[in-house]
């Protein structure tokens, strides 16, 4: 609303000389605000617009675009504008209040990103936290520690799920099968007796790995995909993680069309009917995505007839 009133400003002076009625011009400050408001408000818009996306997992670009909404509030405390000084001092306490409760986990989400991993919290964490950053770096670091060894434990003890091939055998396995293999019983004594101590885990070798150019076709959920024999752990942390919606604003919108069929001046609708307009009105859409009009039409002969739906 603020960029087209920008757009028209002109006009809003020009109305004010030919309608004596008109009598709330803007003034000078008022454009003035709104320029500046207009400017600030353009992050905002852009990433509600991304966290309500459906066709794409959001939860790796919170912590990305949330540190870029600190640092732009951070900016507007420093305004000569009083205006935006005392929103940007509301809005900074309301972020406060929830930036440590949330950013951990999404954090963790922002490092299964290959285009980043720890170096954009490497990045963003001095610029938020100043002298405090290497400790809330090493906070985030350690958590995905915990998570992974979590998901490691809980998958180690699903033997079912490990080929035959890669099985420790057992005391018992290798009595029964030693007069097959002699070496078996080589296997489980190197088994029982490796150094664990040092070796470095599948999240070592991810975090040592470069990150990914960044490009806007990339396709997260396809790269674990790929690399998710190289990563099986972490192929598990990162579908758990990256199905986890940032907003449940387009959720909510798929669920709310009964509002624009039962309004105040047509409320006393059959629920049948109300039923039966929200219906077509998917298979609409569905029709528009490349169903067969003909199957459309039988599929609401066949709804009306078996409500006995009457207009």
């Amino acid at each position: 609303m603020l960029t087209t009133a920008l757009i028209y400003k002109d006009v809003f002076a020009r109305l004010k000389q030919r309608e004596f009625a008109y009598k709330t011009l803007p003034s000078d400050h008022d454009w003035m605000l709104a320029t500046k408001m207009c400017d600030k408000l353009k992050l905002f818009y852009s990433v509600t617009e991304m966290f309500s996306g459906t066709k794409y997992p959001t939860s790796n670009m919170y912590f990305p675009k949330v540190c870029e909404i600190r640092l732009l509030l951070d900016e507007c405390l420093l305004s000569n504008v009083e205006e935006i000084n005392v929103m940007a001092a509301n809005m900074v306490g309301k972020f406060d209040k929830y930036w440590m409760v949330i950013h951990g986990l999404l954090a963790i989400a922002t490092v299964l990103d290959p285009r980043f991993k720890l170096k954009l919290i490497e990045y963003y964490f001095p610029k938020i936290y100043g002298n405090d950053s290497e400790k809330q770096i090493d906070r985030i670091r350690k958590m995905c520690y915990d998570l992974v060894n979590e998901y490691q434990v809980k998958y180690s003890d699903r033997q079912d799920t490990i080929p035959m091939d890669l099985q420790v055998p057992s005391m018992e396995d290798v009595h029964e099968h030693d007069t097959m293999d002699p070496l078996v019983g080589y296997d489980l004594f190197v088994s029982s007796t490796s150094n664990v101590d040092g070796v470095k885990s599948e999240l070592d070798y991810y975090l040592e790995e470069s990150v990914l150019p960044r490009a806007a076709s990339f396709d997260i959920l396809a790269w674990w995909r790929t690399n998710g024999i190289k990563y099986p752990i972490l192929q598990c942390v990162a579908k758990d993680i990256l199905a986890v919606p940032i907003s449940t604003v387009a959720t909510e919108s798929a669920f709310s069309t009964g509002g624009r069929h039962l309004s105040p001046y047509r409320n006393r609708l059959n629920p049948k009917t109300l039923e039966a307009l929200i219906c077509a009105q998917d298979w609409l859409w569905t029709t528009m995505e490349g169903m067969n009009k003909l199957f459309l039409l039988f599929k609401l002969m066949i709804f009306f007839n078996f409500n006995k739906v009457i207009y």
